[in-house]
């Protein structure tokens, strides 16, 4: 039987074996005009910015038409490079320093080592660059690696400021994180890195179980592992800069690329405070002197060295950029550490966004971009107008009977992070009474419920839209209703951040027993006990949960989402109860 050969893809095999086939098929131009661009040295400008410290980085842009080569070289790598290790966090899509900090906070670490690579992309030699594309998955050429690290290097190493040098150097690294991970995995720890900073979790509580090879840590001094050491250094050719090794623990601020990991990413008090105290200059001051004084104390150097960390940036020709900019900049960061939904983040930039509009009535050259706000329930006002009256009736008549009788329901429902969708209880969708001289209990979905109408109220505004259940979960009780054709709330409610406490203060809100013209009830109460039941959490409040109140949100001080009253108790049995929202999280 003769042995068919699979064809060969000669494109494939030319471009790697041939620049001027690569260069007239990646870049779209002969070798010779690429050639021309890159010898005897490729084209880049050059400038200083300020690093945190105040010590100056040297920023080296490609010019234009280089510029273009790297972006469809860039392009053309990303073709190829089809996986990144789960360990890098920086330059990768769908990855950031928030992914870097949740991949340690998985495994609610005890000690918390951070190390960074000195001069990480200058150490990143054109010989390594040549390497990278020598090795798979490209596997190119000497010649075509050859230009091709020509194109993204200048002076022999990788510069600060092409858009292949990210990309490249992750791919430089790929060894160094696959010995890293390994190291970390013998030892039951994590490892990830983000650029140039390094970080190793433990979750040993005893410092004197740290692993050696990697690190101890003795009197507030760490110090690092001969393995370690020998892996980045000698073996990778790295170098470790020994100013920004640090071990920090559980009882202190754990920190992985800026962001706090004590019970969750975040970003650090001082960070929100000094924004907060910004706009209050601004409210009460105005934009004029606000702007001024901060000009004054960046460029002086008047302020205090957190602050100047904190605020000092310039632009690219050397300046300071105005307090507006700065403080959109900063509110967007918030918004991606924390989250779209976040009550922090949606105040202050509910109060910018205010601000800048107020500022264009006075100066009409005032220019400014509005900061994205999710419409979250913040206050009592806004919860009225989250919270909302499930209303649902029927004709009853089992098959066989020759008389029917009208059942229905009423209970509390809320919107909780979309405003087309509602939560309540899925015992409200049933009815208990007597038929026929029977008991019997009846689900609005049975067959048997003919001319069913199951309508959203909500009082504060006097509108009502029909809605549909579109899941139910009778073990958590738990429903979710879908409105039809529209957005229901005009505000809706997040969860908490922390996990919850014994004590905890906040309100239950419901309508129980409600006729048209009531408004909400907003009952304070505290949160009595934590337990489990069914295996799900739950817990008591020190108010009674009436018919009606059950679907209806309890909620914090701050009014973000804990949780779902489900029961209540009698004087004989039963707890006023309440489901975890953690629980609500799970089954979403």
């Amino acid at each position: 039987m003769p042995v068919v050969s699979s064809p060969i893809d000669l494109h494939g095999v030319f471009l790697k074996v041939d620049a001027d086939y690569f260069s007239r098929h990646v870049f779209g131009v002969p070798y010779s005009s690429l050639k021309a661009v890159l010898y005897p040295t490729p084209r880049y400008r050059a400038f200083i910015i300020a690093k945190r410290n105040g010590s100056p980085r040297i920023i080296h842009e490609p010019k234009r038409q280089l510029k273009e080569f790297q972006l469809k070289l860039l392009s053309f790598m990303e073709s190829q490079v089809t996986q990144i290790k789960p360990c890098v966090h920086g330059f990768v899509k769908g990855r950031s320093i928030v992914s870097n900090a949740e991949r340690h906070l998985e495994t609610q670490p005890h000690h918390l080592l951070n190390l960074d690579l000195e001069d990480f992309f200058p150490s990143i030699s054109f010989y390594r660059v040549r390497g990278v594309f020598k090795k798979a998955p490209f596997g190119l050429s000497h010649e075509v690696a050859t230009v091709l690290a020509q194109l993204c290097t200048y002076s022999n190493s990788l510069p600060q400021g092409a858009p292949t040098s990210p990309m490249l150097s992750n791919l430089v690294c790929r060894s160094l994180d696959r010995d890293l991970t390994a190291l970390a995995r013998r030892h039951r720890a994590t490892y990830t890195r983000y650029a140039d900073d390094l970080t190793f979790s433990f979750t040993v509580r005893d410092p004197n179980r740290l692993p050696s090879n990697i690190c101890s840590f003795d009197s507030g001094i760490v110090n690092l592992g001969h393995e370690l050491q020998a892996l980045i250094q000698e073996q990778h050719h790295f170098r470790i800069n020994p100013k920004k090794t640090r071990m920090s623990t559980r009882f202190h601020r754990m920190e992985v690329t800026g962001l706090t990991i004590n019970e969750f990413a975040n970003v650090k008090r001082e960070f929100i405070d000094r924004i907060r105290g910004a706009l209050s200059a601004w409210k009460k001051y105005g934009y004029g002197k606000s702007q001024a004084s901060w000009q004054d104390r960046v460029i002086d150097g008047q302020t205090k060295p957190y602050e100047q960390r904190l605020w000092r940036r310039q632009v690219r020709g050397g300046g300071v950029p105005e307090l507006k900019n700065v403080l959109w900049g900063k509110l967007l960061y918030v918004r991606m550490v924390r989250g779209r939904d976040d009550s922090i983040y949606t105040r202050l930039a509910d109060l910018y966004n205010e601000l800048c509009k107020q500022e264009k009535k006075v100066d009409k050259d005032f220019l400014f971009s509005s900061l994205p706000v999710e419409k979250i329930v913040r206050n009592a006002v806004d919860a009225e107008r989250a919270v909302f009256v499930i209303e649902w009736s029927g004709d009853y008549c089992p098959p066989g009977a020759s008389a029917s009788e009208m059942v229905g329901g009423q209970g509390t429902a809320f919107a909780y992070k979309k405003a087309d969708q509602l939560i309540t209880c899925d015992h409200v969708f049933n009815w208990e009474g007597q038929y026929a001289g029977a008991s019997v209990s009846v689900n609005c979905q049975s067959s048997d419920v003919h001319g069913l109408t199951l309508r959203a109220v909500n009082p504060a505004t006097g509108l009502s839209w029909p809605v549909t259940i579109v899941r139910r979960d009778a073990p958590r009780d738990l429903a979710v209703l879908q409105i039809a054709g529209g957005s229901l709330a005009h505000r809706h409610f997040v969860a908490i951040e922390a996990p919850l406490k014994r004590n905890t203060r906040g309100f239950l809100i419901g309508y129980p027993n409600w006729s048209p013209g009531r408004v909400a009830n907003q009952v304070t109460a505290n949160v009595q006990s934590l337990y489990n039941r069914s295996a799900l959490a739950r817990f008591e409040i020190s108010t009674l949960i009436r018919q009606g109140n059950s679907g209806g949100p309890f909620v914090d001080a701050q009014f973000r989402l804990v949780g779902v009253a489900q029961q209540g108790a009698t004087q004989q049995s039963g707890n006023d109860e309440c489901l975890s929202v953690l629980e609500l999280e799970k089954w979403l």
